[in-house]
């Protein structure tokens, strides 16, 4: 289910009850598309997203921490201006469309009270956030501002007059009879008379023997995630669906169920953005190196001859006699396995050159060997640093990005950035967790933590975790003696901080610190080891959330 018009009316009904009557405290822009807006209501702090992402466009309550740039956008400054400290009279749905309207009254320096409305437009790539003066009606500003000569139908930017999008003249399902919804079975006929409904949310309704009743469930809001029966794919909905096949998960607010559902997906995109270029650059080193791989493995295979070229060399120089000059080739007798052997030569040589030029091709093919092997090495090496560095980018959370490109930098892969503008974080190695018993465990986010961690920060008798020849952290658990549960724990974050998160029955290896080592002049995050444990475990994000220390 998408977040249609039926999610919407269901979200504005949790942020009223949530934030009615709070004050924005603190505005911030994490992201381009993306607001939030930290509300004092009910005694606590609540964090209002308001996203107009093209993809992941929404509106709700935010457990999720984000960084706060240094530099504010326009955006930021002007609702600074405006409506810090203002106070959330009301929050409005435009009929059943996806439009969000939050009602603010907010005080200027002189302590006049000035009404404003701050508007999210929900439309896929033409998603937006606008900013409103109710007195005048007039944009104050808005995040995504475009020119007359890309939208004709109305103004976009600060100073023009708002203008609702382009009505849909339907019906609005929680304010129509229910004599609008008689004879009514066929989802598409539903979504072309009534207002805000998705295919999904229409579907189900096509299935349900009332249509008023399936929207009155609405009133008891039951957000869960679950498997849709007509592909298998996970959708969320603010209601249990009857025809749903299987209940994936529940949550006590439609807030929290998004959370959840887009924790991954939006933290993905988001780092997509940041790292684009970088990821296109490391793709194209990596699809040099594995040709350089294929062509070195295929030098590696014509040295399986050069046995030959040294038994011709040995078998012309012992039957010299036998080798008529001006001859083309030769048949000698093997006296390894008395098996009759012919033998190309070249005309113009005598039979002495000819022995000598398959000695001199024995000796540089064996010579190339080591090269070869060496070459084989590296490259293998490098690709797999890459795709390490590539499979951290699908883990890490946000603000770990900045550490993957420092160790990035530092490998000589990319050029030192400029100043970006994003306040600098407090340099701290790997990520936090407990043990269900307290035991202490630490995860790093990138090569150079990885190392750090494994090779400088820890004990010799803790122990180190590590899927099974996947990418994936360094982790650690600081503990010599560790009890089956704590290994079990540190394996699952094992897994889930890998490539394998995905996966089901993930080998982790472990074993304690002193039977690890790194070779001089390896990659950042490379070791090896001998001795190991393995344990199969399945990547449990609710365990991961739950052991991680805030």
């Amino acid at each position: 289910m998408s977040f249609d018009g039926m999610f919407t009316h269901a979200m504005v009904n949790e942020l009223n009850q949530n934030l009615k009557g709070g004050r924005i405290a603190k505005i911030q822009q994490p992201f381009a598309n993306e607001l939030i807006l930290t509300v004092r209501s009910n005694r606590k702090n609540q964090q209002l997203l308001l996203s107009a992402h093209p993809s992941y466009a929404r509106v709700q309550i935010t457990k999720q921490p984000f960084a706060n740039p240094a530099k504010p956008s326009t955006f930021v400054m002007s609702l600074r201006k405006y409506i810090t400290s203002a106070i959330v009279q009301d929050i409005r749905q435009l009929n059943n469309d996806r439009v969000v309207m939050i009602d603010l009254s907010a005080k200027n320096e002189l302590g006049d009270i000035h009404e404003f409305t701050l508007t999210t437009e929900i439309m896929a790539r033409h998603s937006n956030i606008f900013l409103i003066n109710k007195e005048t009606g007039k944009i104050v500003d808005l995040i995504k501002r475009v020119s007359p000569e890309n939208n004709s139908f109305r103004g976009l930017l600060p100073g023009d007059d708002y203008k609702l999008p382009p009505a849909q003249n339907k019906i609005n399902p929680f304010t129509a009879a229910d004599s609008e919804f008689s004879g009514l079975n066929d989802a598409k006929d539903i979504r072309q008379k009534f207002e805000g409904i998705g295919i999904d949310t229409s579907n189900e309704m096509a299935k349900s023997d009332s249509i008023p009743e399936f929207i009155n469930h609405y009133d008891d809001i039951h957000p869960n995630t679950a498997k849709m029966n007509s592909n298998k794919k996970l959708g969320y909905m603010p209601i249990l669906f009857p025809n749903t096949s299987e209940v994936v998960n529940t949550y006590p607010t439609l807030s929290d169920l998004l959370d959840s559902y887009y924790i991954d997906r939006a933290r993905i995109d988001r780092i997509e953005q940041q790292t684009k270029s970088i990821t296109n650059r490391l793709d194209i080193i990596l699809k040099k190196d594995k040709s350089k791989v294929k062509k070195l493995n295929k030098q590696l295979e014509q040295t399986n001859i050069m046995s030959e070229y040294k038994l011709y060399g040995e078998l012309l120089t012992t039957y010299m006699s036998q080798v008529e000059r001006g001859s083309k080739s030769v048949t000698l007798t093997n006296y390894y396995n008395n098996e009759e052997v012919t033998i190309k030569l070249n005309p113009e040589l005598s039979p002495s050159d000819n022995a000598q030029r398959y000695y001199k091709k024995y000796r540089k093919l064996q010579n190339s060997i080591p090269h070869i092997n060496e070459q084989l090495e590296i490259t293998t090496n490098e690709i797999n640093y890459l795709e390490s560095v590539l499979a951290s980018l699908e883990y890490v959370d946000i603000e770990d990005v900045d550490g993957i490109i420092e160790e990035l930098i530092d490998s000589g892969y990319i050029k030192k950035r400029k100043k970006n503008g994003r306040k600098k974080r407090k340099k701290k190695i790997g990520e936090p967790f407990k043990t269900t018993n307290g035991t202490e465990i630490v995860v790093g986010k990138n090569n150079l933590e990885n190392d750090q961690l494994t090779m400088k920060l820890s004990q010799k008798n803790h122990y180190w975790f590590h899927v099974k020849d996947i990418p994936g952290s360094h982790v650690i658990l600081k503990t010599s003696d560790p009890d089956e549960q704590s290994i079990t724990e540190t394996a699952t974050i094992a897994a889930y901080y890998s490539k394998a998160r995905e996966s089901s029955k993930v080998p982790v290896d472990y074993l304690q610190i002193r039977n690890i080592r790194k070779p001089n002049g390896a990659k950042p995050g490379f070791v090896i080891f001998e001795g190991q444990k393995t344990i199969l475990v399945d990547p449990d994000r609710d365990l991961v959330n739950k052991l991680k220390e805030d």
